[in-house]
C-alpha cells in the first residue's frame, strides 16, 4: 500500500523538511569524509613522496635512513627482489603492492604504502617503497580527520535540529494565519455581517484569495441590505392601501362580514409591522452600545398599555430591588423585541389574562403570561419555530418570537423560552453584560 501525503499544508512542508534534513544529515558527513580523507591522502603522499626521495639520496651516498617505529623503507630490483629494507623484516610483500612504470599510493591494511619506479645507484631500474603505520601515535592525520568528524556530526545533528526546529516554528505561524482567517470567516453571520477576513496578518501568497473572499462578502452583505430596504419598502407601501380599507369598512353597516374583513385586515397590518421591525434590524445592526435594560422594559410597558387594555388584558412591570446590570444592544431593537413579547401575549392568550414584564439584576428581561403556554417546534435556533400549546400554528408562524431571535443575535444574547408558575408562555430575553471595549 502507497503511503500517502498528509492532507494538511502543515504536514506536507513538514514532511518535506524531515525529508530535506535526513538527506542532508546523511550525505553531508559522507561528502565531507570523503573530502577530508582524499586531502588526507593527498598530504600523506606527498610526505611519503618526500621521504622516498631522501631514501633513494641516502643510499646512493652510502647512508641509510633512520630507524623509526612508523615508517618502513625498501628498495626492490626489477624482479621484486629487496635490496635494502629498513627495518629488515616488512609487513607487506611487493607482490601485494601496485607496481609498475607509474608512482601509486594506496592504503594496505592499516599502512599508507607509497611506490615509485627509481634508478638503482649500481645502475638499472626498480621501485622504491615507503611505508606509514597509520596507528602510529606519531602520525596524527587520521586522528584529526576522525575527531573532526566525530565533532563536526555533533554540530550538523545540532544544526539540521535547530534548522527543522526553525521550520516548524515557521511553518506553524503560517498555518496559523489561516486558522485566525477561518476564525474571522466563521464569526460573519446574520448578526455580524460587517465581519471580513482581517488582511492584515495574512501572507501575501495568500492574499489573492482573501480578496476574492472579502469581495464576495461585501456582494453578499450588498444584497441581504437591498433585500432588507426592498422589504421594508414594500411593507411601508402595503401600509397605505390597508388603513384605506380600515377607513371604508368603519362607514359600513356593523355585520359579521365586516367583523370578519376587520380581523383580517389588522392581522395583515400586524405582518407589515413584524416586517418593518425586520428592516429595522439590518438597519440599525450594528450600533452597540451599553444600555439600561429596565428602563427599555418600563418603556415597552407604557408603549403597549392602551392595546394590552383594549384587549381585556392586564400588564405589570416589576423593577428589581438593585439596579440592573446594564447590557449591551441596540436600544431601538431591544424596545422593538420586548414590544414583540407583550404583543405576543396579548394576541395569544384569552381575554382576562395577565401579563408581567419584569427586569432582573443581571441584566435579563422576562416577559411571562397565564394563558396555555408555548411550544417550541426545536430546539436550534436557526429552524425552531414557535407556537402555542392550545393551537397547531400561530398567525404569522411564530414571526414575532422569530424577529425577537434575530435581534437579540445582532445584540449578543439569546431568547429563554420556558413556563410560567401559572403554567403560561416565559420569555426571557439574557443580555450581554460584558462592558464595551
Amino acid at each position: 500500500m502507497m503511503a500517502r501525503l498528509p492532507r494538511s499544508l502543515f504536514g506536507k512542508l513538514l514532511l518535506g523538511q524531515i525529508a530535506i534534513v535526513l538527506m542532508v544529515a546523511i550525505a553531508l558527513p559522507l561528502l565531507l569524509s570523503r573530502m577530508l580523507n582524499d586531502t588526507a591522502d593527498t598530504f600523506i603522499s606527498a610526505r611519503l613522496e618526500r621521504e622516498a626521495e631522501a631514501f633513494v639520496r641516502g643510499n646512493a651516498v652510502g647512508e641509510g635512513p633512520r630507524d623509526r617505529g612508523d615508517r618502513f623503507f625498501a628498495l626492490f630490483d626489477t624482479h621484486g627482489n629487496a635490496l635494502q629494507a629498513r627495518p629488515q623484516a616488512l609487513p607487506f610483500d611487493l607482490d601485494d603492492l601496485p607496481h609498475g612504470a607509474a608512482r601509486a599510493f594506496t592504503t594496505w591494511g592499516r599502512y599508507d604504502v607509497l611506490t615509485r619506479p627509481v634508478a638503482l645507484p649500481g645502475g638499472g631500474s626498480g621501485w622504491v617503497v615507503v611505508a606509514q603505520d597509520r596507528t602510529h601515535p606519531e602520525e596524527i592525520v587520521d586522528d584529526v580527520v576522525r575527531s573532526f568528524l566525530r565533532r563536526f556530526a555533533w554540530v550538523i545533528g545540532a544544526a539540521l535540529l535547530g534548522s527543522l526546529l526553525l521550520s516548524f516554528i515557521v511553518l506553524r505561524h503560517v498555518t496559523g494565519m489561516f486558522r485566525d482567517a477561518a476564525a474571522d470567516a466563521d464569526a460573519i453571520g446574520l448578526s455580524r455581517l460587517d465581519g471580513r477576513i482581517e488582511e492584515a496578518r495574512m501572507p501575501s501568497e495568500a492574499m489573492p484569495l482573501v480578496h476574492a473572499t472579502n469581495r464576495a462578502l461585501d456582494r453578499l452583505e450588498a444584497g441581504y441590505r437591498a433585500q432588507g430596504d426592498f422589504v421594508g419598502n414594500v411593507a411601508h407601501e402595503l401600509r397605505t392601501p390597508l388603513a384605506l380599507i380600515s377607513l371604508r369598512l368603519e362607514q359600513l353597516p356593523v355585520s359579521p362580514e365586516r367583523d370578519q374583513i376587520g380581523r383580517a385586515v389588522d392581522q395583515a397590518n400586524h405582518v407589515i409591522r413584524q416586517l418593518i421591525d425586520l428592516a429595522a434590524i439590518d438597519r440599525l445592526h450594528p450600533q452597540l452600545a451599553m444600555i439600561d435594560p429596565a428602563a427599555l422594559a418600563r418603556d415597552a410597558v407604557e408603549a403597549m398599555v392602551p392595546i394590552v387594555y383594549r384587549s381585556g388584558h392586564s400588564i405589570a412591570f416589576e423593577e428589581p430591588d438593585t439596579p440592573p446590570s446594564r447590557v449591551r444592544g441596540v436600544a431601538e431593537l431591544l424596545l422593538i423585541a420586548i414590544t414583540n413579547l407583550i404583543d405576543n401575549a396579548v394576541r395569544h392568550t384569552p381575554a382576562g389574562s395577565s401579563i408581567v414584564v419584569s427586569a432582573a439584576p443581571d441584566g435579563s428581561v422576562t416577559v411571562e403570561d397565564d394563558g396555555p403556554g408555548l411550544a417550541v417546534d426545536a430546539r436550534d435556533p436557526v429552524a425552531r419555530r414557535f407556537r402555542r400549546s392550545d393551537i397547531a400554528r400561530s398567525d404569522s408562524a411564530g414571526l414575532g418570537l422569530s424577529i425577537v431571535e434575530r435581534i437579540l443575535g445582532v445584540c449578543g444574547g439569546v431568547l429563554e423560552t420556558g413556563s410560567s408558575a401559572g403554567g403560561g408562555a416565559l420569555l426571557r430575553l439574557r443580555l450581554d453584560a460584558t462592558p464595551l471595549a
